[in-house]
C-alpha cells in the first residue's frame, strides 16, 4: 500500500515538472526542439534549454542565466547575446537569426538549430576551452599541451 502511494506521488510530481518546463520552452523559438549535443538522436531534445542537464531542474547555464535575467522573455536583447561564447548569437541557435520571433508565432527556421547555452560543437579549440565540465557526455578536446615547446636545458 505505501509502494503505492510513493509510486503515485512520483508521477505526479513528474507530471508538474514536465508541465512546469513546457512553460518556458514555450516562450523562445523552437523551445521543444533544442537538440541535445551529446546525442545525435533529433529524437531526444535537450528540453531544460536553461539548464545543465537535459531535464532541467537543476543549475542553470549560461543561457539559463540571461534567459532569467532577461525576465524569462525572449527580448531582442537576448536574442542577439552569444551566451555560450560558441560564436553564435542565441537567435541563430535558436532559428531566430532576425531576432523577430513572437509567443506564439512560427520560427523562421527550425532546422539546423543549436544549443544557445553549450559552447558548439564542443571538441572545438573555443568550446574546448571552456568550463563545461557539468556536461556528460564524450568530449573529445585535443590536448592543449601537445605541440608546445619544452623549456628543458641541454
Amino acid at each position: 500500500m505505501n509502494l503505492w502511494l510513493i509510486i503515485k506521488c512520483l508521477c505526479v510530481f513528474q507530471v508538474v515538472c514536465i508541465n512546469g518546463y513546457s512553460d518556458f520552452t514555450e516562450k523562445i523559438p523552437n523551445g521543444v526542439k533544442v537538440p541535445n549535443p551529446c546525442h545525435e538522436d533529433i529524437s531526444n531534445p535537450w528540453l531544460g534549454v536553461g539548464h545543465q542537464s537535459s531535464g532541467g531542474a537543476d543549475a542553470r547555464n549560461s543561457f539559463g542565466v540571461d534567459f532569467a535575467n532577461a525576465g524569462y522573455t525572449w527580448t531582442k536583447s537576448l536574442c542577439q547575446m552569444d551566451s555560450d561564447g560558441d560564436g553564435k548569437t542565441n537567435g541563430e541557435e535558436l532559428g531566430d537569426p532576425e531576432c523577430t520571433w513572437a509567443v506564439g508565432a512560427t520560427p523562421s527556421i527550425s532546422t539546423g538549430l543549436s544549443h544557445p547555452g553549450i559552447c558548439e560543437p564542443l571538441n572545438s579549440p573555443t568550446c574546448c576551452g571552456q568550463k563545461q565540465s557539468w556536461l556528460s557526455c564524450n568530449i573529445d578536446c585535443p590536448n592543449k599541451t601537445e605541440n608546445k615547446p619544452s623549456n628543458t636545458e641541454l
